[in-house]
């Protein structure tokens, strides 16, 4: 049995948080929001062998989306707001830090989309064939043009 680490975050939008599930590769492709379930009550999570397990999140990718003899992924909303996540110590194995810094820089894209349309600004974003992300703000200064 895998034993689940739990790994505080920065992440606090649970909006931007999905859209960066959606973007990052797994070991199964991509993730959409059908394959990703979002409770207002945290929800345990299941082991690889289907095993109610004793952690909890409010925002799960089921094992089956996860690959293999996975188990279940979560992100488990604290009292301050951020979200933990919690993954178990075999599926690290894909799911390390690498990844999560990935998943931290799409969330930090996606924050600043959500941003950048609330304010109104006009932006593009593009990916070069390294996967490498640029947000280009068109900002204008009041009174200008």
């Amino acid at each position: 049995m895998s034993h689940y680490l739990d790994i505080k975050t920065q992440i606090t939008d649970l909006e931007c948080l999905v859209e960066a599930l959606c973007r990052i590769e797994t070991r199964t492709g991509q993730w959409n929001k059908n394959k990703i379930e979002v409770h207002e009550t945290p929800q345990n999570l299941y082991g690889y062998q289907g095993d109610v397990r004793s952690q909890k999140a409010n925002v799960i990718i089921r094992k089956l989306h996860v690959g293999g003899a996975s188990n279940d992924i979560g992100f488990l909303k604290s009292p301050d707001g951020t979200y933990t996540s919690i993954i178990s110590e075999f599926d690290r194995r894909f799911y390390n830090l690498l990844w999560s810094e990935k998943l931290s820089t799409y969330y930090g894209v996606e924050k600043a989309k959500k941003e950048f349309k609330v304010k109104g600004i006009k932006y593009t974003e593009t990916v070069d064939e390294k996967g490498r992300i640029q947000l280009r703000a068109k900002i204008q200064e009041k009174g200008m043009y």
